[in-house]
């Protein structure tokens, strides 16, 4: 079965983006990335999106338009497409409202993101013009 999920990119005034760093997880573990999840049964991408960014940083987002669609593979097999999407703050400050999953939240300038940055979110920062 391939999962489907999909995350946000948050990039502030000063063009830095806002990554967290996962942990305990199946895929993805001790990397860097945008904020996201798998999308439930029944519900929209753009949904997903709000209320994974909600579930995971405490901060309400309005979409401002798509990034793209990140198809993962293992072993040539797909696994999973990812949708990201550019968003906005609109409430609240980022917060790690899951420490079970993730590690620690900064901001990174957009010259200078870490090398443990996971794939998904690199090809939405690709895809990304600011």
């Amino acid at each position: 079965m391939i999962a489907k999920g999909c995350g946000g990119v948050i990039i502030n005034h000063e063009k830095e983006v806002l990554l967290i760093k996962r942990k305990n997880n199946s895929t993805f573990n001790n990397l860097w990335s945008n904020p996201g999840s798998l999308i439930e049964p029944e519900e929209t991408e753009e949904r997903a999106v709000i209320r994974e960014l909600e579930e995971e940083i405490g901060v309400t987002v309005k979409i401002i338009r798509k990034l793209g669609d990140y198809q993962h593979f293992e072993n040539t097999i797909l696994k999973g497409i990812f949708g990201g999407y550019l968003v906005e703050i609109v409430e609240g400050i980022p917060t790690i409202k899951e420490p079970n999953k993730i590690a620690d939240l900064q901001y990174f300038p957009l010259a200078s993101l870490p090398e443990n940055l996971a794939p998904f979110t690199k090809y939405y920062l690709d895809n990304l013009e600011v």
